[in-house]
């Protein structure tokens, strides 16, 4: 099992957007390729409860979680036909990306 880990900087007025994006496009557009394990949009607590519970600073208030079984699948998923429609929609409404692979180990 794999996990890629998408951080994104999104402004206040676009997220309702983004959380919608994702719940109507992005994930059913997920569920249709090989391997694909499931996905988490996670949002950042509001700062004075970051604050409260000594939080690390971090630049992005979003974290979408992808896991597939494998990185080959997951290759295939960057590379498909729906990833080319919906990775656009998510991306123009950040103002900075970033990710992270990880292997599943426990």
């Amino acid at each position: 099992m794999i996990l890629l880990q998408i951080y994104f900087v999104i402004a206040d007025e676009q997220a309702a957007s983004f959380e919608a994006m994702f719940v109507d496009a992005y994930v059913p557009a997920l569920e249709k390729q090989p391997g694909y394990a499931g996905a988490t949009l996670l949002r950042l607590f509001p700062p004075a409860v970051a604050q409260e519970i000594g939080a690390a600073e971090t630049p992005f208030n979003y974290q979408m979680e992808l896991r597939f079984d494998t990185e080959a699948n997951r290759r295939l998923w960057a590379a498909s036909a729906e990833h080319s429609v919906v990775w656009p929609q998510a991306q123009g409404m950040a103002s900075q990306v970033a990710w992270r692979g990880y292997d599943v180990v426990g």
